[in-house]
């Protein structure tokens, strides 16, 4: 690897430098916690992996039992550190979503397949994961939101950028600042320029009509939420929730768009002050709203760089502590889980004891007891009644002088 790196030539080096200090940002280097999280790593518990060799018996395990253990899959997922065994997390996380004991699943565990997805711009694996909840079960947070988003503007994929927001939106969690500053951002400049989406194909209906006879039919039925499938219908309902309630024109001229895109009514709002023209234009019918031009893209980075000075500092520091109790509540559930196998196997022993002893004593005693023993077999020995298959039918008389008529 070294040597590749020697043989580059300076100038493309030196271009890469001024276009990684020339991309839009807004998180700074410290908001990531790269060391905190990089910490991880020199827990004993973690260096002792040897990821193809765990993986290996995670595989033979759920194949021969189909059940995984919730704490082996967080353990795997976070002594990842290269792009390797992505396809690998990805598999054991599904198949961690089949067994009983995904309920049980850390938080930990989503956080490290999230980041280790966008680490390696595995952007479209991440993304259809998230979308795709009960078949993975990975659920962002207000922090990983914020990285994720902050990669997308950096890369200008805006789409990217307004599904995070919408995941937020479908957990109901639009309480932090930077965030929803964030998603306001993404949404609008996708509405500006509505590519990149993903469109999920009809099923190809057969030939031939087949029909299926069934008890009963299911009503169809549209939850309005999770159910959502068109994109301007999931960002309208995005920009709805976000600005509801506010009283700030910004807020107020995305929480009209909103409802419109998700169709539904918005004339009946009260509104205060002029709305912005630039947003409300984007609605899909004409309105009657007094508006005023602004700037709405400046605007939003002007919120977004305003949210990450009042909140930086303290999502940083509650960052650094959830990592430290994470690994914390590893290594305690690690104990747990050696102390339970501990009292499973001294149980089993205790039983296989017991048997023994009492094989042993049925020996020792066998003819002082063998009355008890015969009465024992007698008792267990089962008598099944006899069948009764009806009245026994009685054979026709033939008359043997009986001519058929011709």
């Amino acid at each position: 690897m070294f040597k590749l790196i020697q043989l580059l030539p300076k100038r493309p080096l030196l271009h890469m430098k001024k276009a990684r200090k020339n991309a839009r940002t807004f998180l700074s280097q410290a908001y990531y916690c790269e060391d905190a999280w990089r910490q991880r790593l020199n827990s004993p518990l973690l260096q002792k992996i040897n990821l193809e060799e765990f993986y290996y018996e995670l595989e033979q395990r759920y194949q021969k039992s189909r059940s995984l253990n919730a704490l082996d899959i967080d353990i795997f997922a976070n002594a990842i550190q290269n792009d390797q065994f992505c396809d690998e997390i990805l598999d054991l996380v599904h198949k961690l979503r089949l067994t009983a004991d995904t309920g049980n699943a850390p938080e930990s565990m989503s956080h490290a397949v999230i980041r280790l997805l966008a680490q390696n711009q595995r952007f479209d694996d991440l993304l259809d994961a998230l979308d795709d909840r009960l078949n993975y079960g990975l659920f962002l947070d207000y922090f990983t939101a914020n990285l994720l988003m902050d990669i997308f503007w950096k890369a200008k994929k805006y789409a990217h950028g307004a599904r995070v927001a919408s995941q937020l939106m479908l957990q109901e969690e639009l309480e932090h600042p930077l965030s929803n500053d964030l998603a306001l951002l993404h949404c609008y400049n996708y509405l500006l320029k509505p590519e990149g989406w993903p469109v999920q194909e009809p099923p190809v209906e057969p030939e031939e009509e087949i029909k299926i006879r069934v008890k009963y039919l299911r009503n169809p039925w549209n939850d309005d939420h999770f159910d959502l499938r068109e994109d301007k219908k999931i960002i309208g309902k995005t920009l709805a929730m976000i600005g509801k309630g506010k009283t700030d024109p910004l807020y107020q001229s995305f929480h009209i768009l909103g409802l419109a895109l998700y169709q539904k009514p918005y004339n009946n709002i009260p509104v205060t002050t002029p709305l912005y023209k630039e947003i409300l234009d984007l609605l899909p019918e004409p309105h009657t709203f007094e508006t005023e031009s602004i700037d709405v893209n400046t605007k939003l980075i002007d919120n977004v760089k305003n949210s990450f000075t009042k909140t930086h500092q303290q999502d940083i520091n509650q960052q650094c502590k959830i990592y430290q109790q994470w690994e914390q509540n590893r290594l305690k559930s690690m104990e747990d889980q050696k102390q339970r196998l501990h009292t499973a196997k001294r149980l089993e022993n205790i039983k296989d004891l017991k048997q023994a002893l009492k094989e042993k004593e049925e020996k020792l005693w066998f003819f002082e007891n063998e009355e008890q023993i015969d009465l024992a077999i007698d008792a267990k020995t089962k008598f099944y009644p006899k069948r009764w298959f009806g009245h026994k039918k009685k054979p026709r008389h033939v008359d043997e002088g009986y001519i058929p008529p011709q």
